[in-house]
């Protein structure tokens, strides 16, 4: 009776260091929660013949900031001592990645003519790989394009959202000629080409001016 009581004892004291975090290493379940700042992103979906099959429109749009919750795995002694990992936030495709390719494909690009404009960058995210230009004289542009730009801003207000800033083109990091010194920030000067597709207009090959 008596080995039985020290074995007991043993039992409970080894079960206390695994939940306090003595002498064991716990595993267990750690949530993190952030709030994602306000971000501009083509967002919705469409409607209506003008916007195409797509999920959304060429247009900046601010969004209200989101709540996303990741769970990971703790690793590490107790409670307090653990390291989570966990899946974060999903960055862009590499440049040479066939996810580019594909998408060009499934939203139908049309290329409008070969003549070189300019512009300055407006809004650009590397994390998403994509970015918005303003041409230096908007109403100068092929007809349509400004066609496609005024039906992608309509589809995007009738579904009660504000369209940041109108007149900009939409770009994606694979149409950008990347070179030394080229950065994407706010206000460069650029030249580009344009095209239309299934969710507004675009600009491609776009060089720094």
């Amino acid at each position: 009776l008596k080995r039985r009581l020290v074995d007991f004892t043993r039992l409970a004291d080894s079960r206390t260091s695994r939940i306090m975090g003595k002498g064991g290493k716990g595993k267990g379940k750690i949530t993190k929660v952030w709030t994602a700042p306000k971000k501009w992103e083509p967002k919705g979906k469409s409607h209506g013949k003008a916007s195409g099959k797509g999920g959304g429109q060429w247009i900046w749009v601010e969004e209200e900031p989101k709540v996303y919750k990741t769970k990971g795995k703790g690793k590490g002694k107790g409670v307090k001592g653990g390291k989570a990992k966990g899946k974060g936030k999903r960055r862009a495709a590499p440049l040479t990645s066939e996810f580019w390719t594909k998408k060009v494909e499934a939203e139908g690009r049309k290329e409008i003519g070969e003549n070189v404009l300019p512009g300055v960058i407006s809004r650009y995210s590397v994390k998403q790989g994509y970015g918005f230009i303003k041409p230096d004289n908007p109403q100068g542009l092929p007809n349509p394009v400004k066609k496609k730009m005024n039906e992608a801003e309509a589809a995007v207000e009738a579904e009660g959202k504000e369209v940041k800033e109108k007149g900009l083109l939409y770009f994606r990091k694979p149409d950008v000629n990347h070179e030394e010194g080229f950065k994407l920030a706010e206000g460069t000067a650029v030249t580009f080409r344009l095209y239309v597709d299934n969710l507004g207009a675009g600009a491609l090959d776009v060089s720094m001016a």
